[in-house]
């Protein structure tokens, strides 16, 4: 295909651990130029796109004016806009009704952005949530958690990454977590235009495993790909340390139908949705969130070691309206697990060289530099890299934590803290 037929806008795909976005962009395009969407052109990945447009992607306004600027002075139009990130649907949105393009509904967008929308259309389709409220003060939190009982949890409505997610013990902890959950939202400064003055509360979901499924939309079609295990930090956060494919879960009949019929209760009609969920201990099914693109932390990656096939392919094909045609069965190949490197708090005084590494790792990032500060591990912010890994034939497990530990000993040896 010819420039004529125009580029592929990726909307978030210069963020770290969403490098292969440009593998399936490349193959499900044809030939057409890949373009990306961001503020600067001074990340890691951007040298790899064909194009670069400058804009706040966050911004669905500016990034109308900067596509329309684009073609005024290169005579092209993008032939996709695909979303990479929550923080990126609404603006994929905006250019799909400015240039015609295949997207998903307005109303989707909506209900997969907005917590609380997403809780009400899943619990009105029958699907197993958690029971929830909305709030916009502490007033009416306290007086829903009266009524909800202990433990709960608190989240922000619109944002992402784990961002003032708090658990909540008991009513000596509620008016202290809730001062956290904002200055969590606080601390982002704004940069992804989300409101910072709406909640919500959730009954708590005791696990014996989180887990996300990866789902393949395309019209009426919602088909699982695969379950992701999640590895968590200690509460009462809920950062996510690591993630290993295939899940215990791979095999959960009464999971991937839930899954699937959430992506179809939300009318997810174009690309990958990422679905969370938590498997309680007498093995029920609690739906957490929907996201209306793939899923972040490397773990399209750990699908495509796996299966052989580059999630991001379907995804961005689903955007140009190709239909695909996958295996009735996918087998796994073996396992593949990402985990994050963590500093302690404090600020970095030298970062070492990693020494040897065992065979299974397939990819080290290290994102922290000296005089960098380690914040405490409260959302997806506070991490100094990863390290990724794959084992041949090997089955999954349910109690794997050898990414784990490979990045505990990393982080250990890269990371030489200032004295206090």
């Amino acid at each position: 295909m010819s420039n004529s037929d125009g580029y592929i806008l990726i909307l978030g795909g210069e963020f770290a651990l969403r490098e292969r976005v440009l593998a399936g962009a490349l193959r499900a395009g044809g030939g057409r130029p890949v373009f990306t969407l961001a503020k600067g052109r001074l990340g890691n990945t951007m040298k790899f796109f064909d194009g670069f447009i400058a804009a706040d992607v966050a911004d669905p306004a500016a990034v109308v004016d900067a596509a329309r600027r684009f073609e005024r002075e290169h005579g092209l139009r993008p032939a996709a806009a695909v979303p990479m990130n929550d923080f990126t649907v609404r603006s994929a949105l905006a250019l799909a009704k400015e240039f015609t393009l295949l997207g998903n509904p307005e109303a989707t967008v909506d209900v997969c952005r907005d917590k609380f929308l997403m809780k009400q259309r899943l619990q009105a389709a029958g699907l197993p949530v958690p029971r929830f409220a909305a709030f916009d003060s502490l007033a009416q939190l306290r007086a829903l958690a009266g009524d909800f009982g202990y433990p709960l949890v608190i989240k922000p409505r619109e944002l992402a990454g784990s961002v003032g997610v708090i658990k909540v013990h008991d009513a000596g902890e509620l008016d202290a977590a809730f001062a956290r959950c904002q200055q969590d939202i606080r601390n982002l400064g704004g940069v992804w235009r989300t409101p910072e003055d709406v909640f919500q509360v959730e009954q708590y979901v005791p696990a014996q495993q989180e887990v996300s499924v990866e789902v393949f939309n395309h019209g009426d079609l919602h088909r699982a790909l695969a379950v992701t295990d999640k590895h968590l930090g200690p509460e009462p956060y809920f950062v996510e340390t690591g993630h290993s494919v295939p899940s215990v879960h791979g095999e959960n009949r009464a999971l991937i139908d839930i899954a699937e019929r959430a992506c179809a209760a939300l009318d997810i009609r174009h690309g990958i949705a990422h679905f969370e969920a938590r498997i309680t201990p007498e093995g029920e099914v609690r739906i957490i969130e929907v996201g209306a693109r793939t899923g972040g932390d490397a773990i399209m990656d750990l699908v495509e070691r796996v299966y052989g096939i580059n999630p991001y392919e379907l995804h961005v094909g689903s955007y140009l309206g190709s239909t695909a045609v996958l295996p009735k069965t996918l087998l796994p190949r073996g396992l593949s697990a990402v985990a994050f490197l963590k500093a302690p708090v404090g600020r970095i005084a030298r970062v070492h060289a990693a020494g040897a590494l065992p065979e299974s790792v397939v990819n080290l990032q290290i994102s922290a530099k000296p005089l960098d500060a380690s914040e405490p591990a409260v959302s997806w912010r506070a991490r100094e890299g990863s390290v990724e890994l794959f084992w041949k034939g090997r089955p999954p497990e349910t109690k794997l934590h050898d990414h784990l530990d490979l990045a505990q000993q990393l982080s250990a040896r890269l990371f030489e803290m200032q004295s206090a």
